[in-house]
């Protein structure tokens, strides 16, 4: 229990002594137009499989089958997220792409953020499937690969079109 004790107090004595030295450069982060652009790129191929049916094509989007990929609903209880329950990649790649029906996707109000090889792309998203559709929002972490920008996960919540 001492030994807990020491270390908040040391912690707080350390934040203490930072909070005024602060690096002046703090939430200035490093991005380029070259990376936005390959970022969008990768956000417009999104689209362009989803609609046209290419599982191999959004397959190549990501960084691998087992990152975290899923709809966040309110009707699930904070028991029931988990990383192992975040990992859907498999569901959505079935109802996609394996399931025969055929989809129309779109983004807007899309906001990339980039630091370096790490970036955030938030949007809103309207997918339509014949006369039925679902709306939503989705959160998409990328990391710069040496083959390129890829999704190393997308989070999303989802209602129906009305």
């Amino acid at each position: 229990m001492k030994s807990l004790v020491l270390f908040l107090t040391l912690s707080a004595t350390v934040m203490e002594a930072h909070a005024g030295t602060l690096p002046a450069d703090l939430g200035h982060h490093s991005s380029t137009a070259e990376d936005r652009a390959a970022i969008s790129a990768v956000l417009d191929r999104y689209t362009q499989c989803v609609t046209a049916g290419d599982e191999p094509g959004f397959r190549a989007l990501l960084l691998d089958d087992d990152i975290p990929f899923s709809a966040v609903s309110p009707a699930r209880s904070g028991k029931e997220v988990t990383t192992t329950s975040l990992r859907r990649y498999a569901d959505f790649r079935d109802a996609v792409f394996r399931s025969g029906r055929h989809f129309r996707q779109s983004f807007s109000h899309v906001r990339i953020e980039q630091d370096g090889p790490l970036a955030q792309a938030s949007l809103d998203f309207v997918t339509v499937h014949g006369n039925d559709g679902s709306v939503g929002w989705k959160v998409l972490q990328l990391v710069k690969t040496t083959e390129g920008w890829k999704i190393a996960s997308e989070l999303f919540t989802v209602r129906s079109l009305p």
